[in-house]
C-alpha cells in the first residue's frame, strides 16, 4: 500500500475542507449513502416482518405454520433467514465496496496526490 504524504492527524481544516468540495468525494459519500440506506431499508422490513408474522400465527392452519422439514415451521425457517440475510448483505458490501468504493477512493487520492 502507498503511503500517503502527511497522516490525517497533521492535515488542517482547510485540507480537510478541499476534501469534502471535491466531486469525486461527494459522488463516493453520495454512493455509499445510497448503497447503505437502501440495504438498511431492505433488513429493517425483513427483521420487522418476522415479529408481525410471529403475531399473527396463533392458529396450526396459518400460512407460517406449514410445516415445511419435517416439523419445522415456516415460521422457524424465516427466523433462520435473518442470519442468511445478513451474511449475505455482508458479503455484497465487501464485493460492492472493492468494486465501485474503493475505484473511487483510488481516483480521490490520485487527483488529490495523497498516494
Amino acid at each position: 500500500m502507498a503511503q500517503l504524504g502527511k497522516s490525517a492527524s497533521e492535515f488542517t481544516r482547510e485540507d480537510w475542507g478541499a476534501i469534502a468540495r471535491n466531486p469525486r468525494f461527494q459522488e463516493l459519500s453520495r454512493r455509499k449513502f445510497s448503497f447503505l440506506v437502501g440495504w438498511w431499508l431492505v433488513s429493517t422490513i425483513f427483521y420487522f416482518l418476522l415479529p408481525i408474522a410471529a403475531g399473527y400465527t396463533t392458529n396450526q392452519s396459518d400460512f407460517f405454520n406449514t410445516k415445511i422439514i419435517g416439523c419445522v415451521p415456516l415460521l422457524y425457517l424465516f427466523a433462520l433467514s435473518q442470519y442468511g440475510l445478513c451474511l449475505f448483505i455482508a458479503i455484497y458490501y465487501d464485493f460492492w465496496a472493492n468494486r465501485h468504493a474503493d475505484k473511487l477512493t483510488g481516483e480521490l487520492l490520485d487527483e488529490l496526490k495523497l498516494r
